[in-house]
This record gives C-alpha cells, sequence and structure tokens, in this order.
C-alpha cells in the first residue's frame, strides 16, 4: 500500500490495534513514533500523516493536507462483460491502479446472468477501486456502474469520442497496434465477457461505430486482455517529462 485513502480530510484519526491497517503500518511499513506516511482523500488532496502509537489502543495519526492535485485519470473508458466475481475483482482493482476514467460492467449474451446478484456489488467494488488508487499513488477513482445489458449504456454509446475500440479474437478486422491515437484523445474500451462477444453484440457495436480489434493468436483471460489493451493505448498519454517537476531519463 502506497497511500491510506480517507473518504473525507480530518485532522486526525485512531485506529485500533486489530484494524488492518494498524496491522499494516506496524508490521509491514515498521513505522514508529514521529514518522511520516503518506495520506490522500478520495477524489480530493493528498497529505502526510504523522504516526503516534497508542499503548493498548492503536495508532494515531496527525493529519496535514496539501492542496488538491489534478486528475490523473486516463481518457479511456472501460465497458466490459460482467464475469465470474473473482474476475471482475480483479478487473476492478486494475482499472482502478491503471487510472482508466470510466468502468461500465454490463450482463452480456453469454455471461451468466446470476453474476451480477454477487455480493460484490453491495460493497466490496468500492473497496476495490480504493486498493487499486492506493496501489497507484492516486486519489482519483474511476466512475463505476453496473448495467443491465451492453445496448443499455446510451450516455457509453453516443459519446462523441472518436476512437471506439471492442477487443475481439475472432472477427476482428485490424490489431491493436495498429490503432494510432492522437495525443490525450478519448478512448472507448469494450471487452467481451469470459466466453466472448454475441453475434447481436458485435452488429450493436458495429452500429455504434466500433473497431473490432484483435492482439495476436492468443486468446486472453477478460482480465489479461484489458490490462494489456490498456497498456498498449495508454503510451499516448504519457508525459515526456516526469510528474510534479520531476525530470526523467
Amino acid at each position: 500500500m502506497n497511500l491510506f485513502l480517507l473518504d473525507k480530510a480530518v485532522e486526525e484519526i485512531l485506529w485500533p490495534s486489530n484494524d488492518q491497517r494498524t496491522v499494516h503500518i506496524g508490521k509491514t511499513l515498521k513505522a514508529k513514533d514521529g514518522d511520516s506516511l503518506d495520506f490522500g482523500v478520495i477524489n480530493g488532496p493528498r497529505g502526510k500523516g504523522t504516526v503516534k502509537w497508542i499503548d493498548g489502543e492503536g495508532v494515531k495519526i496527525v493529519l496535514q493536507w496539501n492542496t488538491q492535485h489534478e486528475s490523473d485519470l486516463l481518457p479511456i473508458s472501460l465497458l466490459v462483460g460482467l464475469a465470474r466475481p473473482q474476475t471482475s475483482r480483479k478487473v476492478l482493482h486494475q482499472a482502478a491502479s491503471l487510472g482508466l476514467k470510466e468502468v461500465i460492467f454490463f450482463n452480456a449474451d453469454k455471461g451468466e446472468p446470476s453474476y451480477a446478484q454477487s455480493s460484490l456489488w453491495e460493497r466490496e467494488w468500492k473497496d476495490l477501486l480504493v486498493k487499486g488508487a492506493e496501489q497507484a499513488f492516486s486519489c482519483h477513482l474511476p466512475n463505476c456502474q453496473k448495467i443491465t445489458g451492453i445496448e443499455k449504456s446510451n450516455e457509453f454509446s453516443k459519446s462523441s469520442c472518436k476512437v471506439k475500440i471492442a477487443l475481439d479474437i475472432y472477427e476482428a478486422e485490424n490489431c491493436l497496434s495498429s490503432v494510432s491515437l492522437e495525443k490525450n484523445a478519448s478512448v472507448q474500451l469494450a471487452i467481451g465477457p469470459e466466453r466472448g462477444w454475441s453475434a447481436k453484440e458485435r452488429d450493436w457495436l458495429r452500429q455504434q461505430g466500433f473497431i473490432l480489434c484483435h492482439m495476436g493468436q492468443r486468446v486472453l483471460r477478460q482480465e489479461t486482455a484489458f490490462v494489456a489493451a490498456v497498456g498498449c493505448l495508454s503510451h499516448a498519454y504519457w508525459p515526456e517529462r516526469g510528474w510534479d517537476g520531476i525530470k526523467t531519463r
């Protein structure tokens, strides 16, 4: 964990001894009294927290906040078919870690309808987004929603975004590496469920202006395919110089 994210900015917090964050601070980070840790507010500022151990109670953190930093989310929206909960968990965590601006899950024709009823979608989904952002040292979370079918993604499909890509190994007209992006261009990336797209879904995608693209002959797991695709596309957004004024080699 590279950053602790909070729901709101406070001056101090007290976490009990059995809190997993307290355990992490003590056993993994091995923080001592007076040590400084990185904190952030969801979609808000970053800051520093000073550690003070309280015998028998836990750890107290005294916080000082900086000004809010600009969003570092990539202009990539992901439309993804609902898969098994364990797969969707990986997608949520990695989407937040990679910094996608939006993730829309939908019930796919070849998916299992019961996936939408998983307890994952009660609260855990947001916790996974938070953990992904903490890993990436960012305060900004993707917008996330779950819809009943691909055709219900009206706002997604009617967007003025000119770059629309659907991953498909079977009927793709192009390879993903052939897609050329202008700097900071907005992208919509669609990926089917574990069993792939139905014929009806492919028709809908083509009608909405999506280009079907492949990433070679290998059939990849959903969570692997989307990470590889985002990695292939996101170089268009990498700065020539480092962030926060730090020069890169």
